[in-house]
């Protein structure tokens, strides 16, 4: 049939504008959100939803307009009272973020690709840019991660700095040291065109300044480092200890059983390692937490297949080997680690259309 021909969507793909990306984008976030209903997934599955919806302390209105610097220090808090903690609002303001996020996606990366690939691989990027379940899942539900997409993919995709660091501000106020998530752009090449001759003679000279404060404070080095040494030991025992509250059908193991320190480094290299692979779908009971296990290891094999390259990166280990440590639930480890994911996507397609001009 004409109209499922892949040469004819592409090409009416390509000659889609703003306004009708937006439109396209909200219409499947509603027929995710429908479909969701159907499946009987309750509206307030996750605690953080009701927990939202609740009355919270924030800025009046009338306080932005006597100190309107007070704006960066907006969180989510600030938005579910803005529209008085009414559900469907929060939930429409959440597709028009999707959707407004899909255009940018759309005009920076997706639009490029379309003479630099064929269908098949085509339609393929296409549902890893804009139907990712889980990322419709966030989208159909009361969470601030949405807005924390809309904020890493202007950082990533916008050419004005001043965007860029007011996403970074805006990002860093809905999550507390949700900078973490700029760590994704270390990559091995970014590395190499770091480390040049200037920025090694920064290092020395940060070295040599260090040095001089340590002789100023009159202590020895030994002494600093012992102490600092034992501040990261009690921190990373604090992480190891604390509690989260956990699915019924979360069952992979926190290594606690080990004790400290051989637990607490079971689980950072295994944790990260089970989540980019999609492999801790064997330990968890819930057939749609087992579904994401799937999708990860399917997006994994997508992305090969169109680039034959991995998206796996220094920074993006890094980063969730960081969520690792902060996390005591595998539940809570998978969302807070999908930003970076989904936002690593994002990175690595952008800089290969660079590397197609070039």
């Amino acid at each position: 049939m004409e109209f499922l021909n892949l040469k004819n969507i592409k090409v009416k793909l390509y000659e889609l504008n703003s306004y009708q990306i937006f439109v396209l984008s909200f219409l499947i976030c509603l027929l995710f959100y429908l479909a969701e209903s159907i499946l009987g997934i309750d509206r307030l599955y996750h605690p953080d939803s009701f927990h939202y919806l609740s009355a919270h302390g924030s800025s009046p209105p009338e306080s932005f307009v006597d100190n309107p610097l007070i704006i960066f220090k907006t969180n989510y808090y600030t938005i579910t009272n803005l529209f008085y903690d009414n559900y469907y609002l929060l939930i429409l303001i959440n597709f028009i973020l999707y959707s407004l996020t899909n255009i940018f996606i759309y005009q920076k990366v997706f639009k490029r690709y379309f003479n630099s690939v064929n269908n098949i691989k085509l339609s393929f990027l296409f549902y890893l840019l804009f139907l990712d379940p889980y990322r419709l899942h966030l989208s159909s539900h009361i969470l601030k991660e949405t807005f924390l997409i809309f904020f890493i993919t202007v950082i990533i995709l916008s050419n004005i700095k001043i965007l860029k660091i007011i996403s970074l501000i805006f990002m860093e106020s809905f999550r507390q040291n949700s900078w973490i998530y700029i760590l994704i752009f270390l990559t091995y090449s970014n590395i190499k065109k770091f480390l040049n001759l200037k920025t090694i003679y920064v290092i020395l000279a940060l070295l040599v300044v260090a040095l001089l404060f340590i002789i100023l404070i009159d202590q020895s080095l030994d002494k600093i480092i012992q102490t600092q040494f034992e501040n990261i030991i009690a921190m990373m025992q604090k992480y190891h200890n604390r509690e989260m509250p956990l699915r019924t059908y979360d069952h992979v193991t926190q290594f606690k059983d080990y004790g400290f320190p051989i637990g607490f480094i079971y689980k950072n290299v295994t944790w990260p390692f089970l989540l980019i692979t999609g492999f801790f779908g064997f330990f968890v009971s819930s057939i749609l937490f087992k579904l994401l296990g799937i999708i990860i290891f399917l997006n994994n094999v997508l992305i090969y297949i169109i680039s034959k390259k991995t998206i796996v990166s220094i920074g993006l280990i890094i980063v969730l080997t960081m969520i690792s440590v902060y996390t005591s639930s595998y539940t809570a480890m998978f969302r807070y680690s999908y930003i970076a994911i989904y936002a690593s996507v994002i990175y690595f397609f952008f800089n290969e259309t660079k590397k197609c001009k070039s």
